[in-house]
């Protein structure tokens, strides 16, 4: 593959979708000169052609399937996922929940070589599937109704003797008080679970998250480290996290 062809690939994991046009604006080459690049990267696993344009590939096609999906913004979710993949380095040990943000960090990680990543998420793993430069662990347990997670007793009996260096959790919610919930009792002693063998727990929240609390509690905010948001978060708001000692990393929106 050519030097471009490689630059199409990262546009594509970048932004979801590209027309030819915006393509031809991002690159500073003729529209014309980009339909011939995309006839090279046209079968590459990671892209599906579109009409005018090209799409961002996914081995599960999440369009009209029976799972708990909340509203979100799709350029935070791609500028979180984009934000927190720059926190992860080669020989990393990283844990990912479920959620639109996971799932959108994990098409990123198809980019990067000698991770391993420990996940519940059925659909996270699915997604990094026959990547050589990726090990992937998917806990034990059992597939929890409406959504890719895996729950349960036979999760956290999976994880024994298992180390996670930086573990990467969506949320419903996040409050200075009540610290991070979710919508699913199950789902939150799952990520418990996880976090109790990871080194640094990592809150991944769009705007719509931030002083908000949902019905299950996973861990009060002295269990995080770290918090990756965009700049749709007021700072009076952020302010808050880091007077409770929440390291908060800003993503600018793409």
């Amino acid at each position: 593959m050519s030097k471009r062809d490689d630059q199409i690939i990262e546009l594509v994991h970048k932004y979801g979708e590209l027309s030819v046009q915006e393509l031809s604006d991002l690159l500073g080459i003729s529209p014309s000169t980009v339909r011939r690049d995309l006839v090279s990267v046209g079968d590459h696993r990671f892209i599906d052609r579109t009409h005018g344009g090209v799409m961002l590939a996914t081995v599960i096609k999440y369009s009209n399937l029976c799972v708990n999906r909340v509203a979100v913004d799709a350029r935070e979710v791609r500028s979180i996922a984009l934000r927190a993949a720059e926190t992860i380095h080669p020989g990393d040990v990283i844990g990912l929940s479920g959620g639109e943000i996971c799932t959108y960090l994990a098409f990123l990680l198809r980019l990067k070589e000698d991770i391993t990543v420990v996940t519940n998420a059925v659909n996270v793993a699915a997604e990094m599937v026959c990547m050589p430069g990726i090990q992937v662990r998917l806990t034990g347990g059992r597939l929890n109704s409406g959504s890719f997670e895996l729950i349960g007793k036979g999760l956290g009996a999976s994880l024994e003797g298992v180390h996670i260096q930086k573990f990467f959790l969506g949320t419903d919610g996040i409050s200075p008080d009540y610290g991070v919930t979710g919508h699913d009792e199950a789902e939150a002693t799952a990520s418990r679970d996880l976090m109790a063998h990871t080194a640094k727990n990592i809150i991944l929240a769009d705007s719509r998250k931030f002083k908000r609390t949902s019905f299950a509690r996973v861990a009060p905010l002295s269990e995080f480290q770290t918090v990756i948001t965009t700049e749709l978060v007021p700072q009076s708001v952020l302010a808050e996290f880091q007077q409770a000692g929440i390291e908060t990393i800003i993503a600018p929106l793409i």
